[in-house]
């Protein structure tokens, strides 16, 4: 089981010999596994296991991974531990020995791996070659990962936001390795979907701290109680029905039932459409009826399936 320890905290320590990996893993992307991969190999061959710093929230505005989601993911990649940072105004000023002091007094680390680009410290003034020298001093093994790049560009979380926010989900999910999610609680809504439509959908609360994908319409896969099911979703107005507030509103192919107050986890798998006014409930059903068979399509699956 992954263990947490709190960098704040007075009472956690990790005594196994550790390889320790810096960085700020907000989105965790195929840069990261690629860090991962090499430093899980690096400490495999050393004896050692296999920790790494994380940030409760993002460094910049919203979240395209909780750190819940986070934790699953490390979990999943071999990771023993994790250690939990708050980006607080006081961990801003922390000056780069105190930092290293720090890690130090809550870890037993004989290792440190980092991306070549790694800044930390009060000012970003620590770099890798700050932590190269504190390994040479402190005997500890130290290595570095070059950038993973897509299309000559370096994969990064800022990236991956801008993507989402221009729709290109495939793209976005192609450099996270996996599709972006968002789970929030399904709440009551007009009610139409069913009685005006015959589509019963399911109405989203769209988490504030995650980040904000482009209004439009999407093939989507839903989760609820373990089950996936194929679907669209729109999110945004209902320009149709005169209600301008943005909502995440789902239809699953296939469920059956009432989930008013669940958790439903929603992954977008492509972009469908913009979203746009119609002239009737039977003009915007007809519309659905294509959307939903661009989402049910078998042949669209893709090697994250």
């Amino acid at each position: 089981m992954l263990t947490v320890i709190d960098y704040y905290g007075s009472g956690g320590y990790y005594p196994k010999p550790s390889l320790l990996v810096l960085g700020c893993f907000d989105a965790v992307h195929a840069g990261h596994f690629e860090l991962l991969k090499r430093a899980r190999e690096r400490a495999a061959e050393s004896g050692l296991d296999l920790g790494i710093m994380a940030f409760t929230c993002g460094k910049e505005g919203k979240l395209v991974c909780t750190f819940e989601e986070r934790l699953e993911i490390f979990e999943k990649s071999g990771v023993k531990f994790v250690l939990k940072i708050d980006f607080d105004e006081e961990f801003k000023k922390t000056p780069c020995e105190i930092f290293l002091k720090n890690i130090s007094d809550k870890i037993n680390i004989k290792g440190l791996m980092s991306g070549e680009d790694f800044r930390f410290g009060a000012g970003a003034k620590g770099n890798v070659q700050t932590l190269k020298n504190y390994a040479l001093t402190n005997g500890l093994i130290f290595g570095t990962v070059e950038d993973v790049t897509f299309g000559g560009v370096k994969i990064s979380t800022t990236l991956i936001k801008s993507l989402l926010e221009k729709g290109d989900v495939r793209t976005a999910n192609a450099l996270l390795t996996r599709k972006f999610s968002v789970t929030g609680r399904v709440v009551s809504g007009a009610g139409r979907g069913n009685k005006l439509l015959g589509f019963p959908t399911m109405n989203v609360s769209y988490p504030e701290y995650k980040t904000e994908i482009k209004k439009g319409v999407y093939a989507v896969r839903g989760t609820l109680d373990g089950k996936v099911y194929k679907g669209i979703a729109n999110y945004g107005a209902r320009p149709t029905f005169g209600e301008e507030n943005p909502i995440l509103e789902v239809y699953l192919i296939g469920f059956k039932g009432s989930c008013y107050g669940e958790n439903l986890t929603v992954e977008f798998t492509d972009y469908i459409r913009d979203i746009k006014k119609f002239n009737s409930p039977a003009e915007l059903c007809a519309q659905l009826e294509k959307d939903l068979r661009f989402a049910a399509e078998e042949e669209r699956k893709d090697k994250y399936d």
